[in-house]
């Protein structure tokens, strides 16, 4: 009887120990609570970047080719794609604003004889993401040139000039068309995919930059995501509806380098190797900002840029890719 007593002693005092050391624990993260602010489950480390970019002398492709090339076309955008399958997308074609009062043409001095000089004898594709100059205003040289088999545009009726010029030549040339919004997908190559991230398919944005086609383009484990001008408000937007599918490989950095643009959100999500930004020499608008360049550098990702690189090409196996630069091959 006593040994049972001793050990129901011995239980009360361990189960009074246990109720100290809760009632203890639990006071402390109530002060540590009123003091500091209570501390939440830590986040989810953000995943590992992928590196799939390799030197030149080991990339050896064994299936045929994607080739994504960003042309030099100045202070402004023009993307030429060829597909494993042999299409060929345009997307923008570069463009000296109206405003500006030039008679250059990056589309006939610049657009025209590159796709001349890599033999292209039709665009099955093209992409006018919106209506600015610097996007479009070298389009009309390019489609007097070459026979397109279908146009696609934001779906915005714009009264800027170079809008009205680039469609007076597709009556002319009795261009197909067509629109391009969040959702879409277009079926140029079978053995690649083409998603539309943005404008929203319900709404419209203030202002052209926003309501830019954005277009995901990916090839076995390599990607890339061509962010036109969208700014910080479409690139949440994309955020929001898309998630971690935003992903890729290679970003095509938003409006230039503009400040406006590429927010730290957007490049967390998108989590890229390498970013590309097309941007004139001694431009006046700034571009790129240094604020742009401190964060792509701080997250580590090799920058290219069409005013020190000349035409930046990308060739993918859809393992691994290679960069090709044209004045730092």
């Amino acid at each position: 009887m006593r040994i049972k007593a001793i050990q129901n002693s011995k239980s009360k005092i361990q189960n009074c120990g246990l109720f100290f050391a809760f009632i203890l624990h639990f006071t402390f993260y109530i002060f540590n609570c009123f003091f500091t602010g209570c501390t939440t489950l830590p986040k989810e480390p953000p995943k590992p970047k992928v590196y799939l970019e390799v030197p030149a002398n080991e990339y050896k492709p064994l299936v045929r080719e994607l080739v994504v090339t960003f042309i030099d076309v100045g202070q402004g955008d023009s993307i030429f794609i060829k597909t494993p399958g042999g299409k060929n997308v345009l997307i923008d074609v570069g463009g000296t604003p109206y405003w500006k009062q030039s008679n250059y043409d990056p589309g006939e001095e610049v657009v025209v004889p590159f796709l001349e000089t890599q033999k292209i004898k039709k665009l099955d594709f093209v992409i006018a993401t919106h209506a600015d100059g610097d996007h479009i205003g070298g389009m009309p040289a390019v489609l007097k040139k070459f026979p397109v088999g279908l146009l696609c545009e934001n779906g915005i009726v714009s009264d800027q000039p170079e809008y009205e010029e680039m469609h007076k030549v597709i009556d002319s040339e009795r261009i197909a068309t067509s629109v391009l919004k969040q959702g879409d997908s277009f079926d140029v190559d079978p053995s690649v995919k083409f998603e539309i991230f943005t404008p929203p398919r319900d709404f419209y944005f203030e202002g052209e930059n926003n309501n830019a086609v954005v277009v995901r383009l990916a090839y076995g484990d390599v990607s890339f995501i061509f962010t036109a001008d969208i700014e910080y408000e479409a690139e949440d937007f994309a955020i929001k509806t898309y998630g971690d599918k935003v992903r890729s490989n290679i970003l095509k950095i938003g409006h230039h380098g503009s400040a406006t643009s590429t927010s730290e959100r957007f490049l967390k999500a998108v989590n890229p190797e390498i970013a590309v930004i097309s941007v004139g020499k001694y431009n006046t608008f700034g571009h790129p900002y240094s604020g742009v360049l401190a964060k792509l550098q701080d997250a580590d990702i090799n920058i290219y840029r069409t005013d020190e690189d000349g035409n930046i090409t990308v060739r993918t196996d859809g393992k691994k890719f290679v960069v090709e630069c044209e004045k730092n091959p």
